[in-house]
């Protein structure tokens, strides 16, 4: 198990091929592959389903990470979570994200919670 929150770990959550180191320091989200969608691609499809794709990876990811921190005695980390609201009749997904600022540098320095 991961105790971190890599893109090489992310990547175990997604379909296989959805995120690649393409080299000089580059690294690319293949969305395609991600929604697992057939159809062509472009600027002007809706994002949503990418999106949540991600998110779920994300959450998956973070439980991951949780179970390899209370296996060693370490405790959890707040990152990504998923709920499943609303009705029977109208579910719906909802996510939180929760990255610590540390504010003594710039409000943009984000703590890696695993760190």
């Amino acid at each position: 198990m991961t105790s971190s929150l890599s893109y090489s770990a992310l990547s175990e959550k997604l379909p296989a091929g959805s995120i690649e180191f393409v080299g000089n320091n580059q690294l690319k989200l293949n969305l395609s592959l991600l929604t697992e969608s057939g159809s062509t691609l472009t600027t002007e499809v809706s994002s949503v389903k990418a999106v949540v794709k991600l998110m779920q990876g994300l959450a998956a990811l973070t439980n991951q990470v949780n179970e390899a921190r209370i296996a060693a005695n370490l405790p959890p980390i707040q990152f990504v979570s998923q709920q499943l609201t609303g009705t029977p009749e109208a579910p719906e997904f909802e996510f939180t994200v929760r990255v610590k600022v540390d504010t003594a540098l710039f409000i943009d320095n984000l703590d890696d919670p695993t760190e």
